[in-house]
């Protein structure tokens, strides 16, 4: 029986149906199945089974290669990033690449997306077609995951059946995800296609470009992840956002209460949170409106290991029944509360330490927004490490009482629980937990963070838009780099103050700078410890920056940045 991906390359859709928004003009169904056709013809006169994909910065173009492969019988590979590190163990797989980036990888095929050889087509059934996703590497290596097209044409079915009254209502699907993984292809592709609402292949990066999509179409949907849902958190006090947003779909990691409801009030929906993995595929749904239970979805059967981790089966799983590491409460056949992470829990000198309870105390701490706990080394034995966001009181309590004084109230704090060993020998303060672009924590730069001694500057009254960034910032008189800088009167290092520029340019615009130059630089005064500075950084085109450091008519310093590659 064919799924209803595939019934919908051969159904009676009438040709001029818009399928797509693409460069200010809807793309119709004939013009979609033509260029798949057209793709489908090249990929056809490859010798190579399988097919590395990679497109980047054109979501029509993925779609249109990634059904052309599909109906050229090939199996796909999909890398979330593509360069000559991460190539490498592509090849155990295979060295053919379409792409349409300029990649100096010496090892591997390019196929020529230029070639010809029309646009007839016999329609082939896909359910059988194999998908190799990644994980995102929030641990560190990627991990290789094996997925049959009829996995992901199962979870279409699903949701597609569930969402159908929103989709009635002929929304346009908006996405700030990308469709290299799991979560984005199924939500920014395959759903809405089948679904036969319009999907705008425009990237939301930024609150603005949101408000754009809502101001250009008359309904929109919404798929995202709870870091973009967060950044609007943020910067909440900056944005009005329209009344015509009817849904909002989030997955990666687990949606924050206070973001939940943030979006609510924002948006006047609450946000349809999924639960699962690459591997297993959607598992429950919850909206946060009604509850911290999750509901398993129809078609998914569910019981408890002897952990009482979490075991799915369904049509979605890589393998059946799967095994997750996730210890859930179930409330009842169909529901359950999630706990924690099976593998969150630690030894620190014998005594059993669970990371999501130790979080959950520390978040109760009244200066503390959100926390991420691990262990490590510290001259051969394990010890606890934190990484903490403080809220306003808790930036206004470390500016004017120093960071030993936060540090021992926040010990203070964990002592009625948690023995004195287990207590934090490192505490890092951030004003951003670092995270992927699925907004799952980076446990790679947790890690960076607690073994470094690069503190940041206590961060305040943050105004950010898609070109500017201003705010106010303190460097603690206790940070690393003011020891020896000078021993009578500390000052801080011009080569900290261009760090952190570089630095917020990343954060906060998503841009790597592996090549730069500094120009027109000029330090003008000396900044002090526990000085209050204002910062600004300016986006003057995609390759130049310039900042400044300063207090009223005090200047710093200034300069500007050029991006050179």
């Amino acid at each position: 029986m064919l799924s209803e991906i595939n019934k919908f390359f051969i159904s009676d859709i009438p040709h001029n149906r818009p399928l797509f928004y693409r460069d200010n003009r809807t793309v119709c169904f004939d013009e979609f199945k033509m260029d798949v056709a057209r793709y489908s013809n090249v990929f056809l006169h490859m010798d190579a089974h399988d097919v590395i994909l990679f497109v980047q910065d054109d979501i029509y173009l993925f779609f249109v290669c990634f059904m052309a492969l599909m109906q050229a019988g090939k199996d796909v590979i999909l890398p979330a990033m593509l360069n000559e590190q991460n190539a490498r163990p592509l090849c155990d797989i295979t060295n053919t690449i379409v792409t349409n980036q300029n990649i100096a990888l010496p090892d591997f095929n390019f196929v020529d997306l230029s070639q010809n050889f029309g646009t007839n087509w016999d329609f082939r059934d896909m359910d059988a077609r194999t998908l190799y996703f990644f994980t995102s590497g929030s641990t560190g290596t990627p991990k290789k995951i094996t997925k049959t097209f009829h996995n992901l044409a199962a979870e279409v079915a699903l949701h597609n059946k569930m969402q159908q009254n929103l989709f009635k209502l002929n929304p346009v699907m908006t996405a700030s995800v990308v469709p290299y993984h799991m979560y984005g292809l199924l939500w920014r592709f395959l759903i809405p296609l089948v679904g036969g609402i319009i999907i705008d292949t425009d990237m939301i990066f930024t609150p603005e470009e949101l408000q754009s999509a809502q101001n250009k179409f008359d309904k929109i949907l919404f798929a995202t992840t709870p870091s973009f849902l967060d950044s609007i958190t943020k910067y909440k006090n900056q944005y009005q956002f329209a009344d015509n947003c009817i849904g909002i779909f989030s997955s990666g990691s687990l949606l924050g209460a206070k973001t939940s409801k943030m979006a609510f009030d924002k948006f006047g929906v609450s946000p349809f949170e999924i639960f699962g993995s690459t591997e297993t595929g959607g598992v429950a749904f919850r909206q946060q409106s009604g509850g911290d239970v999750w509901t398993i979805f129809d078609g998914v059967k569910t019981h408890t290991d002897d952990n009482g981790c979490i075991v799915a089966d369904s049509d979605f799983c890589c393998v059946r029944p799967y095994p997750m590491s996730d210890v859930v409460e179930m409330q009842n056949e169909h529901q359950f509360l999630l706990k924690g992470r099976a593998d969150r829990i630690v030894k620190i000198a014998e005594e059993r330490i669970s990371l999501p309870e130790y979080e959950s105390k520390l978040n109760t701490h009244r200066f503390i927004e959100q926390s991420y706990v691990t262990s490590v080394q510290q001259n051969g034995r394990d010890i606890i490490g934190c990484v903490i966001v403080l809220n306003d009181d808790g930036k206004n309590f470390i500016i004017s009482q120093g960071r030993r004084a936060l540090v021992n109230d926040i010990k203070t704090c964990l002592a009625p629980w948690f023995p004195n060993v287990a207590l934090p020998r490192k505490i890092r303060i951030v004003n951003e937990m670092p995270l992927n672009p699925q907004g799952k924590i980076l446990k790679s730069e947790i890690i960076n963070l607690l073994q470094s001694d690069m503190s940041e500057p206590v961060m305040q009254n943050l105004i950010k838009t898609d070109k500017d960034l201003s705010c106010n910032l303190t460097f603690l008189k206790d940070s690393a780099y003011f020891k020896g800088h000078f021993e009578e009167c500390p000052i801080l290092p011009g080569v900290i103050q261009l760090y952190f520029v570089v630095k917020f340019i990343q954060q906060f615009f998503h841009i790597t700078l592996n090549k730069y130059d500094i120009m027109k630089l000029k330090f003008s005064n000396l900044v002090l410890p526990d000085t209050l500075v204002h910062f600004e950084l300016h986006k003057l085109s995609d390759t130049e920056f310039s900042f400044s450091y300063e207090n009223g008519d005090v200047k710093y310093s200034a300069g500007k940045i050029i991006i050179k590659e």
